[in-house]
């Protein structure tokens, strides 16, 4: 944080001295104020625990960024209160038990020509590094960021290239009630990403993650390919994931998994339906990357529990869902099964999961979404079930 506020003051003073006093006078006269109230309820007894915990928590967010002026500067606070809880089990530590500000993001963002360079606190987007997910089961009351550097360059027609560095990141809570503090993150971590949509309605994307351990043995890589291909309102995706984890059992450390993802409309009104399936070939788990987020990165993920599930090793998962539209709300029911050939400990076996999703856009600042998910195990003597409720209003 220190090292943040530092380098805020030095471009500060920097501008503020130069002879374009006026145009930075403009820039923060066309500052842009952005911001979120939100409520959250969840009732759940995440895995099989023989008691329900139950969270109500409200807060929100405030972005401000700068008009253009060499760049643009951006602030991201965040704020969460619990006026009731009973969380007995421990469901929502990791994920919606806090109660306090932080500073989320705080950087100063560089462009020249098609190169931008985007530094300090930030949140970020990419399938092996990314913030938490509105809409996908990542999505809590407050999101997880990092500190570090991004470069963007789009020189190349129909393509993005990022490479970026990460230093620390802020999980969404400590784990004892506060929101999460920017800790070391590993030893640092390089990215590399490319998306190209140089062949007409399809769209190319490869990443790779490096995360240098504190020692060897804690040293983690992962590899992503995805390919989208429209035609005729239906959307037909692949993905590839290779993954090293040397935190692992060397038998365990190596995990690979290939997906394929349908989308698209029915044909019937409005209706439309999502069909993915995933299989994992080694005895590893795949290690999907940094941030909350990156649950979700997997097809098969579940709008409510994420990806873990299908992530094993040697699993093969299967997710079906039917979107229909009814009266300005638009309805998700869907159903998958996960199985796995190591039937060992509470996480093998299979898993089979249903659930729904309501979700209501009351107008284009506020809107209501409720999730439901039922999960049973073969290893878990307890089914768990998970219901959230999301209120927010955005301005």
């Amino acid at each position: 944080m220190t090292q943040i506020v530092k380098l805020s003051l030095v471009a500060s003073v920097l501008l503020a001295t130069s002879v374009f006093a006026d145009t930075l006078e403009e820039a923060f006269k066309a500052s842009k104020v952005m911001g979120e109230i939100k409520a959250e309820y969840a009732y759940s007894n995440f895995f099989g625990k023989t008691s329900f915990d139950d969270v109500s928590v409200i807060g929100g967010s405030l972005n401000i960024v700068t008009g253009q002026y060499y760049g643009l500067n951006g602030t991201t606070f965040q704020t969460s209160h619990l006026p009731d809880i009973d969380s007995t089990g421990g469901v929502f530590k990791d994920d919606l038990e806090a109660q306090g500000s932080v500073l989320s993001e705080a950087y100063i963002n560089y462009k020249i020509s098609n190169t931008s360079l985007k530094a300090g606190r930030q949140y970020i987007y990419t399938p092996l590094i990314s913030t938490s997910l509105d809409g996908k089961s990542s999505e809590t009351l407050l999101k997880d960021s990092f500190e570090g550097y991004i470069l963007t360059n789009t020189d190349i027609p129909n393509t993005t290239f990022v490479a970026g560095y990460v230093s620390k990141y802020q999980a969404k809570t400590d784990g004892m009630g506060s929101p999460g503090k920017f800790e070391k993150f590993q030893d640092g971590a390089y990215t590399m990403y490319v998306q190209n949509k140089s062949i007409e309605n399809l769209i190319a994307q490869a990443q790779y993650l490096d995360e240098n351990g504190l020692t060897s043995g804690t040293d983690k890589d992962v590899f992503y390919l995805q390919v989208d291909y429209t035609l005729g309102g239906h959307t037909l995706s692949g993905q590839y994931l290779s993954s090293t984890d040397k935190t692992q059992a060397i038998k365990f450390q190596d995990g690979q998994l290939w997906g394929l993802r349908a989308t698209g409309g029915l044909g019937i009104g409005q209706l439309g339906y999502v069909v993915a399936y995933s299989s994992s070939i080694n005895d590893g788990a795949i290690y999907t990357g940094a941030g909350a987020g990156t649950t979700d990165t997997l097809f098969t993920a579940m709008p409510v529990n994420g990806g873990a599930v299908a992530a094993r090793g040697n699993t093969n998962t299967i997710v079906g869902g039917l979107i229909v539209p009814i009266a300005g709300v638009t309805m998700i029911g869907y159903a998958g099964q996960s199985s796995c050939s190591d039937n060992i400990g509470p996480f093998g076996g299979d898993f089979k999961a249903i659930g729904a999703v309501a979700i209501y856009p009351y107008n284009k600042n506020f809107s209501i979404k409720a999730n439901y998910e039922h999960v049973s195990a073969d290893n878990v003597f307890e089914d768990t079930e998970v219901a959230r409720v999301y209120l927010s209003y955005k301005f």
